[in-house]
């Protein structure tokens, strides 16, 4: 039988969406550097052409403004009272999405919705569309549609998001089996840990780095490293120290990482005088450096919906006889008919003579 491990890295978030930290920053530089280079051409191109051109947006800039928009997702996803799974699946949606597309390029005010309305569809909840938008005003069913098959293709069409919310429930569970610690104590470390999960890791590029069971160990062990320690003493007892030494430091650089983003700074973040103060020149630069041509991705989608369907049409052509039934028979003419009528006439009884 395969082993946990081995089953998670035949999954498509272990093949395609895990990296090195150095391959994801240098995914990001050339996302933005291939950005710059694209809508540079375009601005030019434009009627009447923009010259200057505006400054564009840094891979930094663009990491900023990716956690404010992340944070608005999870807010917007809160607001329509969604599971914690589906959220969280939304979110890294949203951040597998402009890992190698940038914020210049599609407008990450209309990827929000759509991925949020993409996640309930991909963890199986029904959400109608029309419901969806009502509760946003200014938001139109065609804004969230528009944009899903760019989404799609943004994900590698890999929709399978492994979150760690079930590991900590049996990690608690396997704690309580033990019987070393009071109830109190494995509550307060329950409810800690839940509330790191459903922020920390997903302002930060956990998921592109450790496996579910590492990120969850890593809250883990923000909550109560006493029994961080204890499951892993009795995980790998009759086993060497360096190799246990070996899984801590991974976990122990996991939460180094989640530490960055503790759950406190989720109030920072949407306090809204603090972080529209802070964002609102990035903002500002984004609106200045967006693609022109994928400003408005309702309009876009109509365009190529027209374009495909002039091909279409231009295909329904009656064909010819001779496309139908070949060469041959179509350039047949009745003269060449009746000389080989006469031919075969002539020759009397077609079966030959008598035998």
């Amino acid at each position: 039988m395969a082993t946990e491990d081995a089953r998670y890295r035949q999954s498509s978030q272990f093949r395609l969406w895990s990296f090195s930290p150095s391959h994801l920053q240098s995914l990001r530089e050339k996302t933005n550097s291939l950005a710059v280079t694209h809508i540079s051409s375009r601005l030019r191109a434009s009627s009447p052409p923009v010259d200057p051109l505006p400054d564009f947006l840094t891979p930094a800039d663009e990491a900023m403004l990716l956690n404010f928009y992340v944070v608005d997702l999870l807010r917007a996803a809160q607001f329509c009272d969604l599971p914690t799974e589906i959220q969280a699946t939304a979110a890294i949606f949203f951040r597998r999405f402009y890992l190698t597309n940038s914020l210049m390029t599609y407008p990450p005010r209309a990827l929000t919705m759509t991925c949020i309305f993409f996640a309930c569809k991909a963890e199986g909840l029904y959400f109608r569309l029309q419901k969806f938008v009502d509760k946003f005003p200014g938001v139109t069913g065609d804004e969230v549609l528009a944009a899903e098959y760019v989404l799609c293709q943004g994900l590698r069409f890999a929709f399978d998001v492994r979150h760690p919310f079930r590991a900590v429930e049996g990690a608690i569970m396997e704690l309580r089996r033990l019987g070393d610690f009071d109830e109190k104590r494995l509550s307060r470390a329950h409810q800690r840990t839940r509330e790191i999960l459903k922020f920390s890791p997903l302002l930060t590029d956990a998921y592109f780095h450790y496996t579910p069971s590492q990120v969850m160990f890593g809250a883990l062990s923000m909550a109560d490293e006493g029994l961080l320690q204890r499951l892993l003493s009795d995980a790998f007892e009759g086993q060497s120290q360096s190799a246990k030494n070996q899984v801590l430091n991974i976990i122990h650089d996991c939460r180094a990482m989640l530490e960055k983003e503790p759950p406190e700074r989720r109030a920072t973040y949407w306090d809204a005088s603090g972080s529209k103060e802070t964002m609102k020149p990035l903002n500002k630069k984004l609106r200045k450096c967006r693609d022109p041509d994928r400003v408005d991705l309702v309009a876009l989608q109509k365009a190529k919906r027209e374009q495909a369907q002039q091909k279409i049409k231009a295909k329904k052509v009656v064909k010819k006889d001779d496309e139908v039934f070949g060469s041959g028979l179509a350039k047949a003419t009745d003269e060449e008919r009746e000389a080989k009528r006469r031919r075969l006439a002539g020759e009397g009884d077609p079966f030959g003579p008598p035998l």
